[in-house]
């Protein structure tokens, strides 16, 4: 089994963070952070995600310094979720042969994406198989920002070993072994993305584009919140054919707040949002959920006071025993780097 490198790096339009694990359990020895000047990531499928390369470079530079193990110069990157495609897709058989298999993908693809699967990264992984119905996991990304992110990492002396959407990096810090299944709700200045996990299975992935300042401010309540010191201090898919492959399309495609800055509606969307991961978690488990799990800047006191008729609870994924050390930085900030070190 290969395993990934011991560093890892988050790009994210907040900041950049980085965190080094001496081995495959993931602990977080040591962290660093490094905000940008507002603008400086702005995500998405198109080139362009680097606005300021000379300030994301000497970040990079800095918080990779600061964690780096040995001469170790490998890092596992973690791009935003607006940046990639992540899908569920249904099929009856794969080719064993790779490149066969990535030519079907490709083919699928084609009907789904809003960019071409012939210029982009596409990775796979069979999830489950269900009354021999092969259920696969598939992420893509156009080859130019894929590009952009790698090479700014490159630029600051590193080399990227392998490239995560922000979530699924989220996901695998996850422990839910004991659990049935877990919600999981991703927030940033851009976007915020719903996510449903069973035992490392992923269920649903939905993300929700913002184009208000709505994250930013999510972000300011977590700087706010003194709940996170106060730890730190104590340390010290559907089912079946082409009707499955549309609805899937519709669930991971963005849904844009265009020229809004009520925040009331940003509100109620990302309620919505929520709401609807929450029906589909109750629909297709039969039980519904008690507990959200929060990352990135939406903080569990933001996103509980949303969700406050609803009866749900908000906890964060990363908690003061995933890490080896304190830090001031936000714990809902560093779950993609442990889920990114982890195994």
């Amino acid at each position: 089994m290969q395993v990934r490198p011991r560093i890892a790096v988050e790009v994210r339009p907040e900041g950049v963070y980085a965190a080094s694990s001496p081995d495959t359990a993931g602990m977080l020895a040591q962290v660093a952070s490094s905000t940008l000047p507002v603008g400086a990531v702005v995500p998405s499928l198109r080139v362009g995600n680097v606005v300021d390369r000379i300030a994301v470079i000497a970040a990079l530079r800095r918080v990779l310094n600061a964690v780096q193990v040995g001469k170790g110069r490998d890092v596992t990157v973690i791009v935003p979720d607006t940046a990639v495609r992540v899908l569920l897709l249904d099929f009856d058989e794969l080719p064993s042969k790779a490149e066969e298999a990535l030519a079907v993908m490709r083919f699928r693809l084609a009907k789904l994406l809003p960019f071409n699967p012939e210029l982009a990264q596409v990775s796979w992984q069979v999830m489950s198989r269900h009354s021999m119905v092969l259920q696969v996991l598939v992420v893509a990304i156009p080859n130019e920002v894929l590009a952009e992110y790698e090479s700014v990492v490159r630029e600051a002396g590193f080399e990227p070993g392998a490239v995560l959407p922000s979530t699924l990096a989220v996901s695998a810090a996850i422990d839910d072994a004991a659990q049935t299944a877990s919600l999981l709700v991703n927030g940033s200045e851009y976007a915020v993305t719903t996510a449903i996990m069973r035992r490392g299975e992923l269920l649903l992935h939905r993300t929700l584009e913002l184009k208000t300042d709505a994250m930013a401010e999510a972000a300011a309540i977590v700087a706010q919140e003194p709940a996170n010191a106060a730890i730190d201090a104590e340390l010290m898919q559907t089912q079946g054919g082409e009707a499955s492959e549309v609805a899937v399309a519709e669930i991971v495609q963005a849904s844009v707040l265009a020229n809004t800055d009520d925040p009331s509606r940003v509100e109620l969307e990302l309620l919505q949002a929520v709401s609807v991961a929450a029906a589909y978690f109750e629909d297709s488990l039969n039980v519904a959920p008690e507990t959200v799990l929060t990352a990135g800047t939406l903080s569990p006191a933001a996103l509980e006071a949303m969700l406050a008729e609803t009866g749900l609870r908000a906890v964060e994924v990363l908690t003061s025993a995933d890490l080896l050390s304190a830090t001031p930085v936000a714990h809902g900030l560093l779950a993609g780097l442990r889920g990114a070190l982890k195994g």
